[in-house]
């Protein structure tokens, strides 16, 4: 797996030397990490040509409030990630189109727009396709009612079919399986989760923040009339149909669920045939550095397509939106012989919902091992916090519910703070902590 290759990837930096009034970027996708990766080179370098290819024909939208725009409380013209016209106003070429091979000795790409293939010749490159959600392919994936969740395409059908479904099936109890979930707890829908394991939540999560999570998500916590059911260490068999239509699920024991759709959230994955004789190192992801470098000099990476050196120098693939950004604009600045690390921006860090509760995750928010020590509480009923040092210094955090005083957290971990006392450390267990308490202590620290 990905996840545990440790930090043995190191490639040279910007070696590979274009001098010019005038560059060609060429960034294949336009999700948030392209969209970074041409602002940080227009902002940078004003008279490059930039040209980005994505295979979506509508603008670039906000991912993440596609609940949100299925729910109605997100309109459809709020879903941009850049204002209108805002491609043009920077002189960036978009192109609707399919990339299908990477020459990177030859420095062009071939791509495919309707029927018509064409080459395109690049001084820098950036792959930043994004990645696809992965289908459970086992018999009746096929009906049109078993489907996967990802797109704006993806958001608009399960949108259309909303005032159908009496019966949904999630397989997959993570981050976009609950956007699923709470789509259909607040629309009134009968939902079973399906989840291999005993934890909704993960990667996010450690064993008391799931069981939290676990009581909102069934309704027991008391926030929602009708929650939905879970079902752990279970595995779908086969999509039943009747006259071409979902009518349930055979488990692997043969039991039987009734459903009149079924939505897939078990992962999602990069394209490697996309990578196949290209030159550039793919392990599970396009293999970056902590610039973004491909192993092929002026080739560059950035999002849900690469595994990237994390703070602990595993190779790790991204997993969040504001990581992808980061790495866009990372990228950008490297393209553009502006040197520039991954992390220059801070720890990691980002903030989000599960299911319907805030969260926030930063730095080495899951680590374990006996070099780390961790603190945790439940300030009340839908909250929890944990916070992890090594060494007498914050190396991680996450927040589930209330996540007051996330930034400053996060400012401690940045700033490689020693807290010592016990007290001092517990105390940032607190939603009302503030880190100008331990200056008075004699911690040299002060916010700001």
């Amino acid at each position: 797996m990905a996840g545990n290759h440790k930090k043995d990837h190191v490639f040279t930096v910007n070696v590979f030397e274009i001098k010019k009034e005038k560059m060609k970027h060429v960034i294949i996708g336009n999700g948030i990490a392209g969209i970074s990766v041409a602002e940080t080179i227009r902002k940078s370098r004003s008279g490059d040509e930039i040209i980005m290819i994505g295979n979506e024909s509508v603008p670039s939208y906000w991912r993440a409030n596609l609940t949100k725009y299925i729910l109605g409380s997100t309109p459809e013209e709020k879903m941009r990630v850049k204002p209108e016209g805002w491609l043009e106003k920077n002189e960036i070429h978009p192109i609707t189109g399919e990339v299908r091979q990477i020459n990177s000795e030859a420095g062009n790409i071939i791509y495919q727009t309707g029927d018509r293939e064409d080459t395109l010749e690049f001084d820098r490159l950036c792959v930043a396709t994004g990645a696809s959600p992965i289908m459970l392919k086992i018999p009746g994936h096929n009906l049109p009612e078993v489907l996967t969740y990802r797109s704006l395409q993806d958001a608009n059908y399960l949108k259309s079919r909303l005032r159908d479904i009496k019966r949904m099936v999630v397989i997959g109890g993570g981050v976009l399986g609950l956007e699923v979930v709470e789509i259909t707890v607040k629309s009134g829908i009968h939902c079973t989760i399906f989840q291999l394991g005993s934890k909704i939540g993960l990667p996010l999560v450690d064993d008391q923040a799931a069981e939290i999570l676990l009581r909102r998500v069934t309704g027991r916590d008391g926030t929602h009339e009708q929650g939905a059911e879970v079902m752990f260490d279970v595995q779908a068999k086969e999509f039943l149909e009747l006259n071409g239509h979902v009518q349930g699920i055979r488990l692997k024991d043969d039991s039987f669920v009734p459903c009149d759709m079924v939505v897939i959230c078990i992962g999602i994955a990069a394209n490697p045939q996309l990578f196949e004789n290209s030159g550039l190192s793919f392990e599970c992801g396009l293999v970056v550095d902590a610039h973004q470098q491909t192993s092929v000099p002026g080739i560059y990476g950035a999002g849900d397509c690469v595994i990237y050196p994390n703070e602990s120098g595993q190779m790790v693939p991204t997993r969040t939106w504001v990581t992808s950004r980061i790495q866009g604009k990372t990228a950008g600045f490297n393209m553009c012989d502006i040197p520039c690390l991954l992390f220059d921006e801070g720890p990691m860090y980002n903030a989000s919902y599960l299911f319907d509760m805030f969260y926030t995750v930063m730095g080495e928010f899951n680590a374990v091992g006996e070099e780390y020590q961790s603190y945790s509480s439940q300030p009340d009923e839908c909250s929890y916090r944990k916070i992890i040092f090594k060494n007498d210094r914050v190396v991680g955090a996450m927040m589930l519910g209330n996540r007051n005083g996330d930034q400053a957290i996060r400012r401690l971990i940045a700033q490689n703070v020693e807290i010592v006392a016990e007290a001092d450390k517990k105390s940032l267990l607190d939603p009302a902590f503030d880190p100008n308490d331990l200056a008075t202590q004699g911690v040299e620290y002060i916010m700001y």
